[in-house]
């Protein structure tokens, strides 16, 4: 091995291990092999000072962009606290939805009695307490109603409401 290119070897190797602060970019390893192949030692070390600077300038690892799509206005019905924030995005607010129609694909119930009702979008609602005498079966359809400060009603086929938070 070249004294130019374990040279090479040491700066790169030193400047990966440093951390994420001077961790070196594929690009400027490529610049960091391309000086030391330079015979000359003068033109060689500034080369090495000009790769340096240039890696110390441009951010080492950069976030990645994630581009997602926007969430539908049904996909949003009904997201609060953490839910909210785990499905969040940076998108233009969309005029919010006072109401939701869908076909039931799946009915479950907690050790209380409340109803876990899964919809045909992949949403999931819970009832938060037992005594409305709503009944829900798989292939019904249902309406979520947006209420009163921030709650949800359920409106079963047989006409009754229960209220509901959603879930997932």
């Amino acid at each position: 091995m070249t004294m130019g290119a374990r040279f090479v070897l040491v700066m790169a190797t030193a400047l990966v291990t440093a951390g994420p602060a001077h961790a070196v970019a594929p690009a400027t390893t490529a610049e960091f092999l391309a000086c030391g192949a330079e015979k000359n030692d003068a033109q060689r070390l500034a080369c090495f000072d000009a790769a340096v600077d240039r890696a110390r300038v441009a951010p080492a690892n950069p976030a990645p962009t994630v581009v997602a799509a926007p969430l539908s206005q049904e996909e949003k019905f009904g997201l609060r606290g953490e839910l909210k924030q785990e499905k969040a995005q940076k998108v233009p607010e969309l005029q919010e939805l006072e109401q939701l129609q869908a076909q039931v694909t799946s009915v479950s119930s907690k050790p209380h009695g409340e109803l876990v009702v899964t919809l045909e979008n992949g949403q999931v609602w819970t009832e938060i307490q037992t005594s409305s005498g709503a009944r829900v079966k798989a292939g019904e359809r249902v309406t979520i109603k947006a209420g009163a400060l921030g709650s949800f009603l359920l409106v079963a086929p047989n006409g009754r409401s229960t209220k509901v938070t959603r879930v997932r």
